[in-house]
């Protein structure tokens, strides 16, 4: 069973490919998977925290709750019964200021943007945003 969504993500990657030209500003764009970024969302957290506290270290418990908040706020999941961290809309404008000035994508992002051409990707009806992980 979980062949079938792998496979639809790895669709939606290819029709992202195909026209990326029309939803990137850049030609060279990395996509990258949940392990990048949570990495992404550690070094954002971890440059906040600097900027406040002058240390540039951050728990692993702070780091996967704000994962959780991240990822429901970007997925439009409900959000009330997750825990906001210290400063997260700093911390999340760390992190999309990350993403675009590495030129990289994350998977809710290509989904996101894949779902604009509802002509040309119309296997992307069959994933559903939380599918992407």
């Amino acid at each position: 069973m979980t062949v079938l969504p792998q496979r639809s993500v790895w669709e939606m990657i290819k029709e992202f490919r195909r026209n990326w030209h029309t939803l990137c500003d850049s030609e060279r764009t990395t996509v990258c998977g949940a392990d990048s970024m949570l990495l992404a969302l550690q070094l954002s957290m971890a440059e906040n925290n600097k900027q406040h506290s002058g240390e540039f270290t951050v728990s692993l418990s702070d780091v996967l709750l704000t994962w959780k908040h991240l990822l429901h706020e970007k997925l439009n999941l409900p959000v009330e019964n997750v825990e906001v961290i210290d400063h997260y809309e700093d911390i999340r404008k760390t992190y999309d200021n990350f993403l675009k000035n590495s030129n990289m994508l994350d998977l809710i992002d290509v989904y996101k943007k894949c779902s604009v051409l509802t002509s040309n990707c119309e296997e992307n009806a069959n994933i559903s945003p939380v599918s992407t992980f």
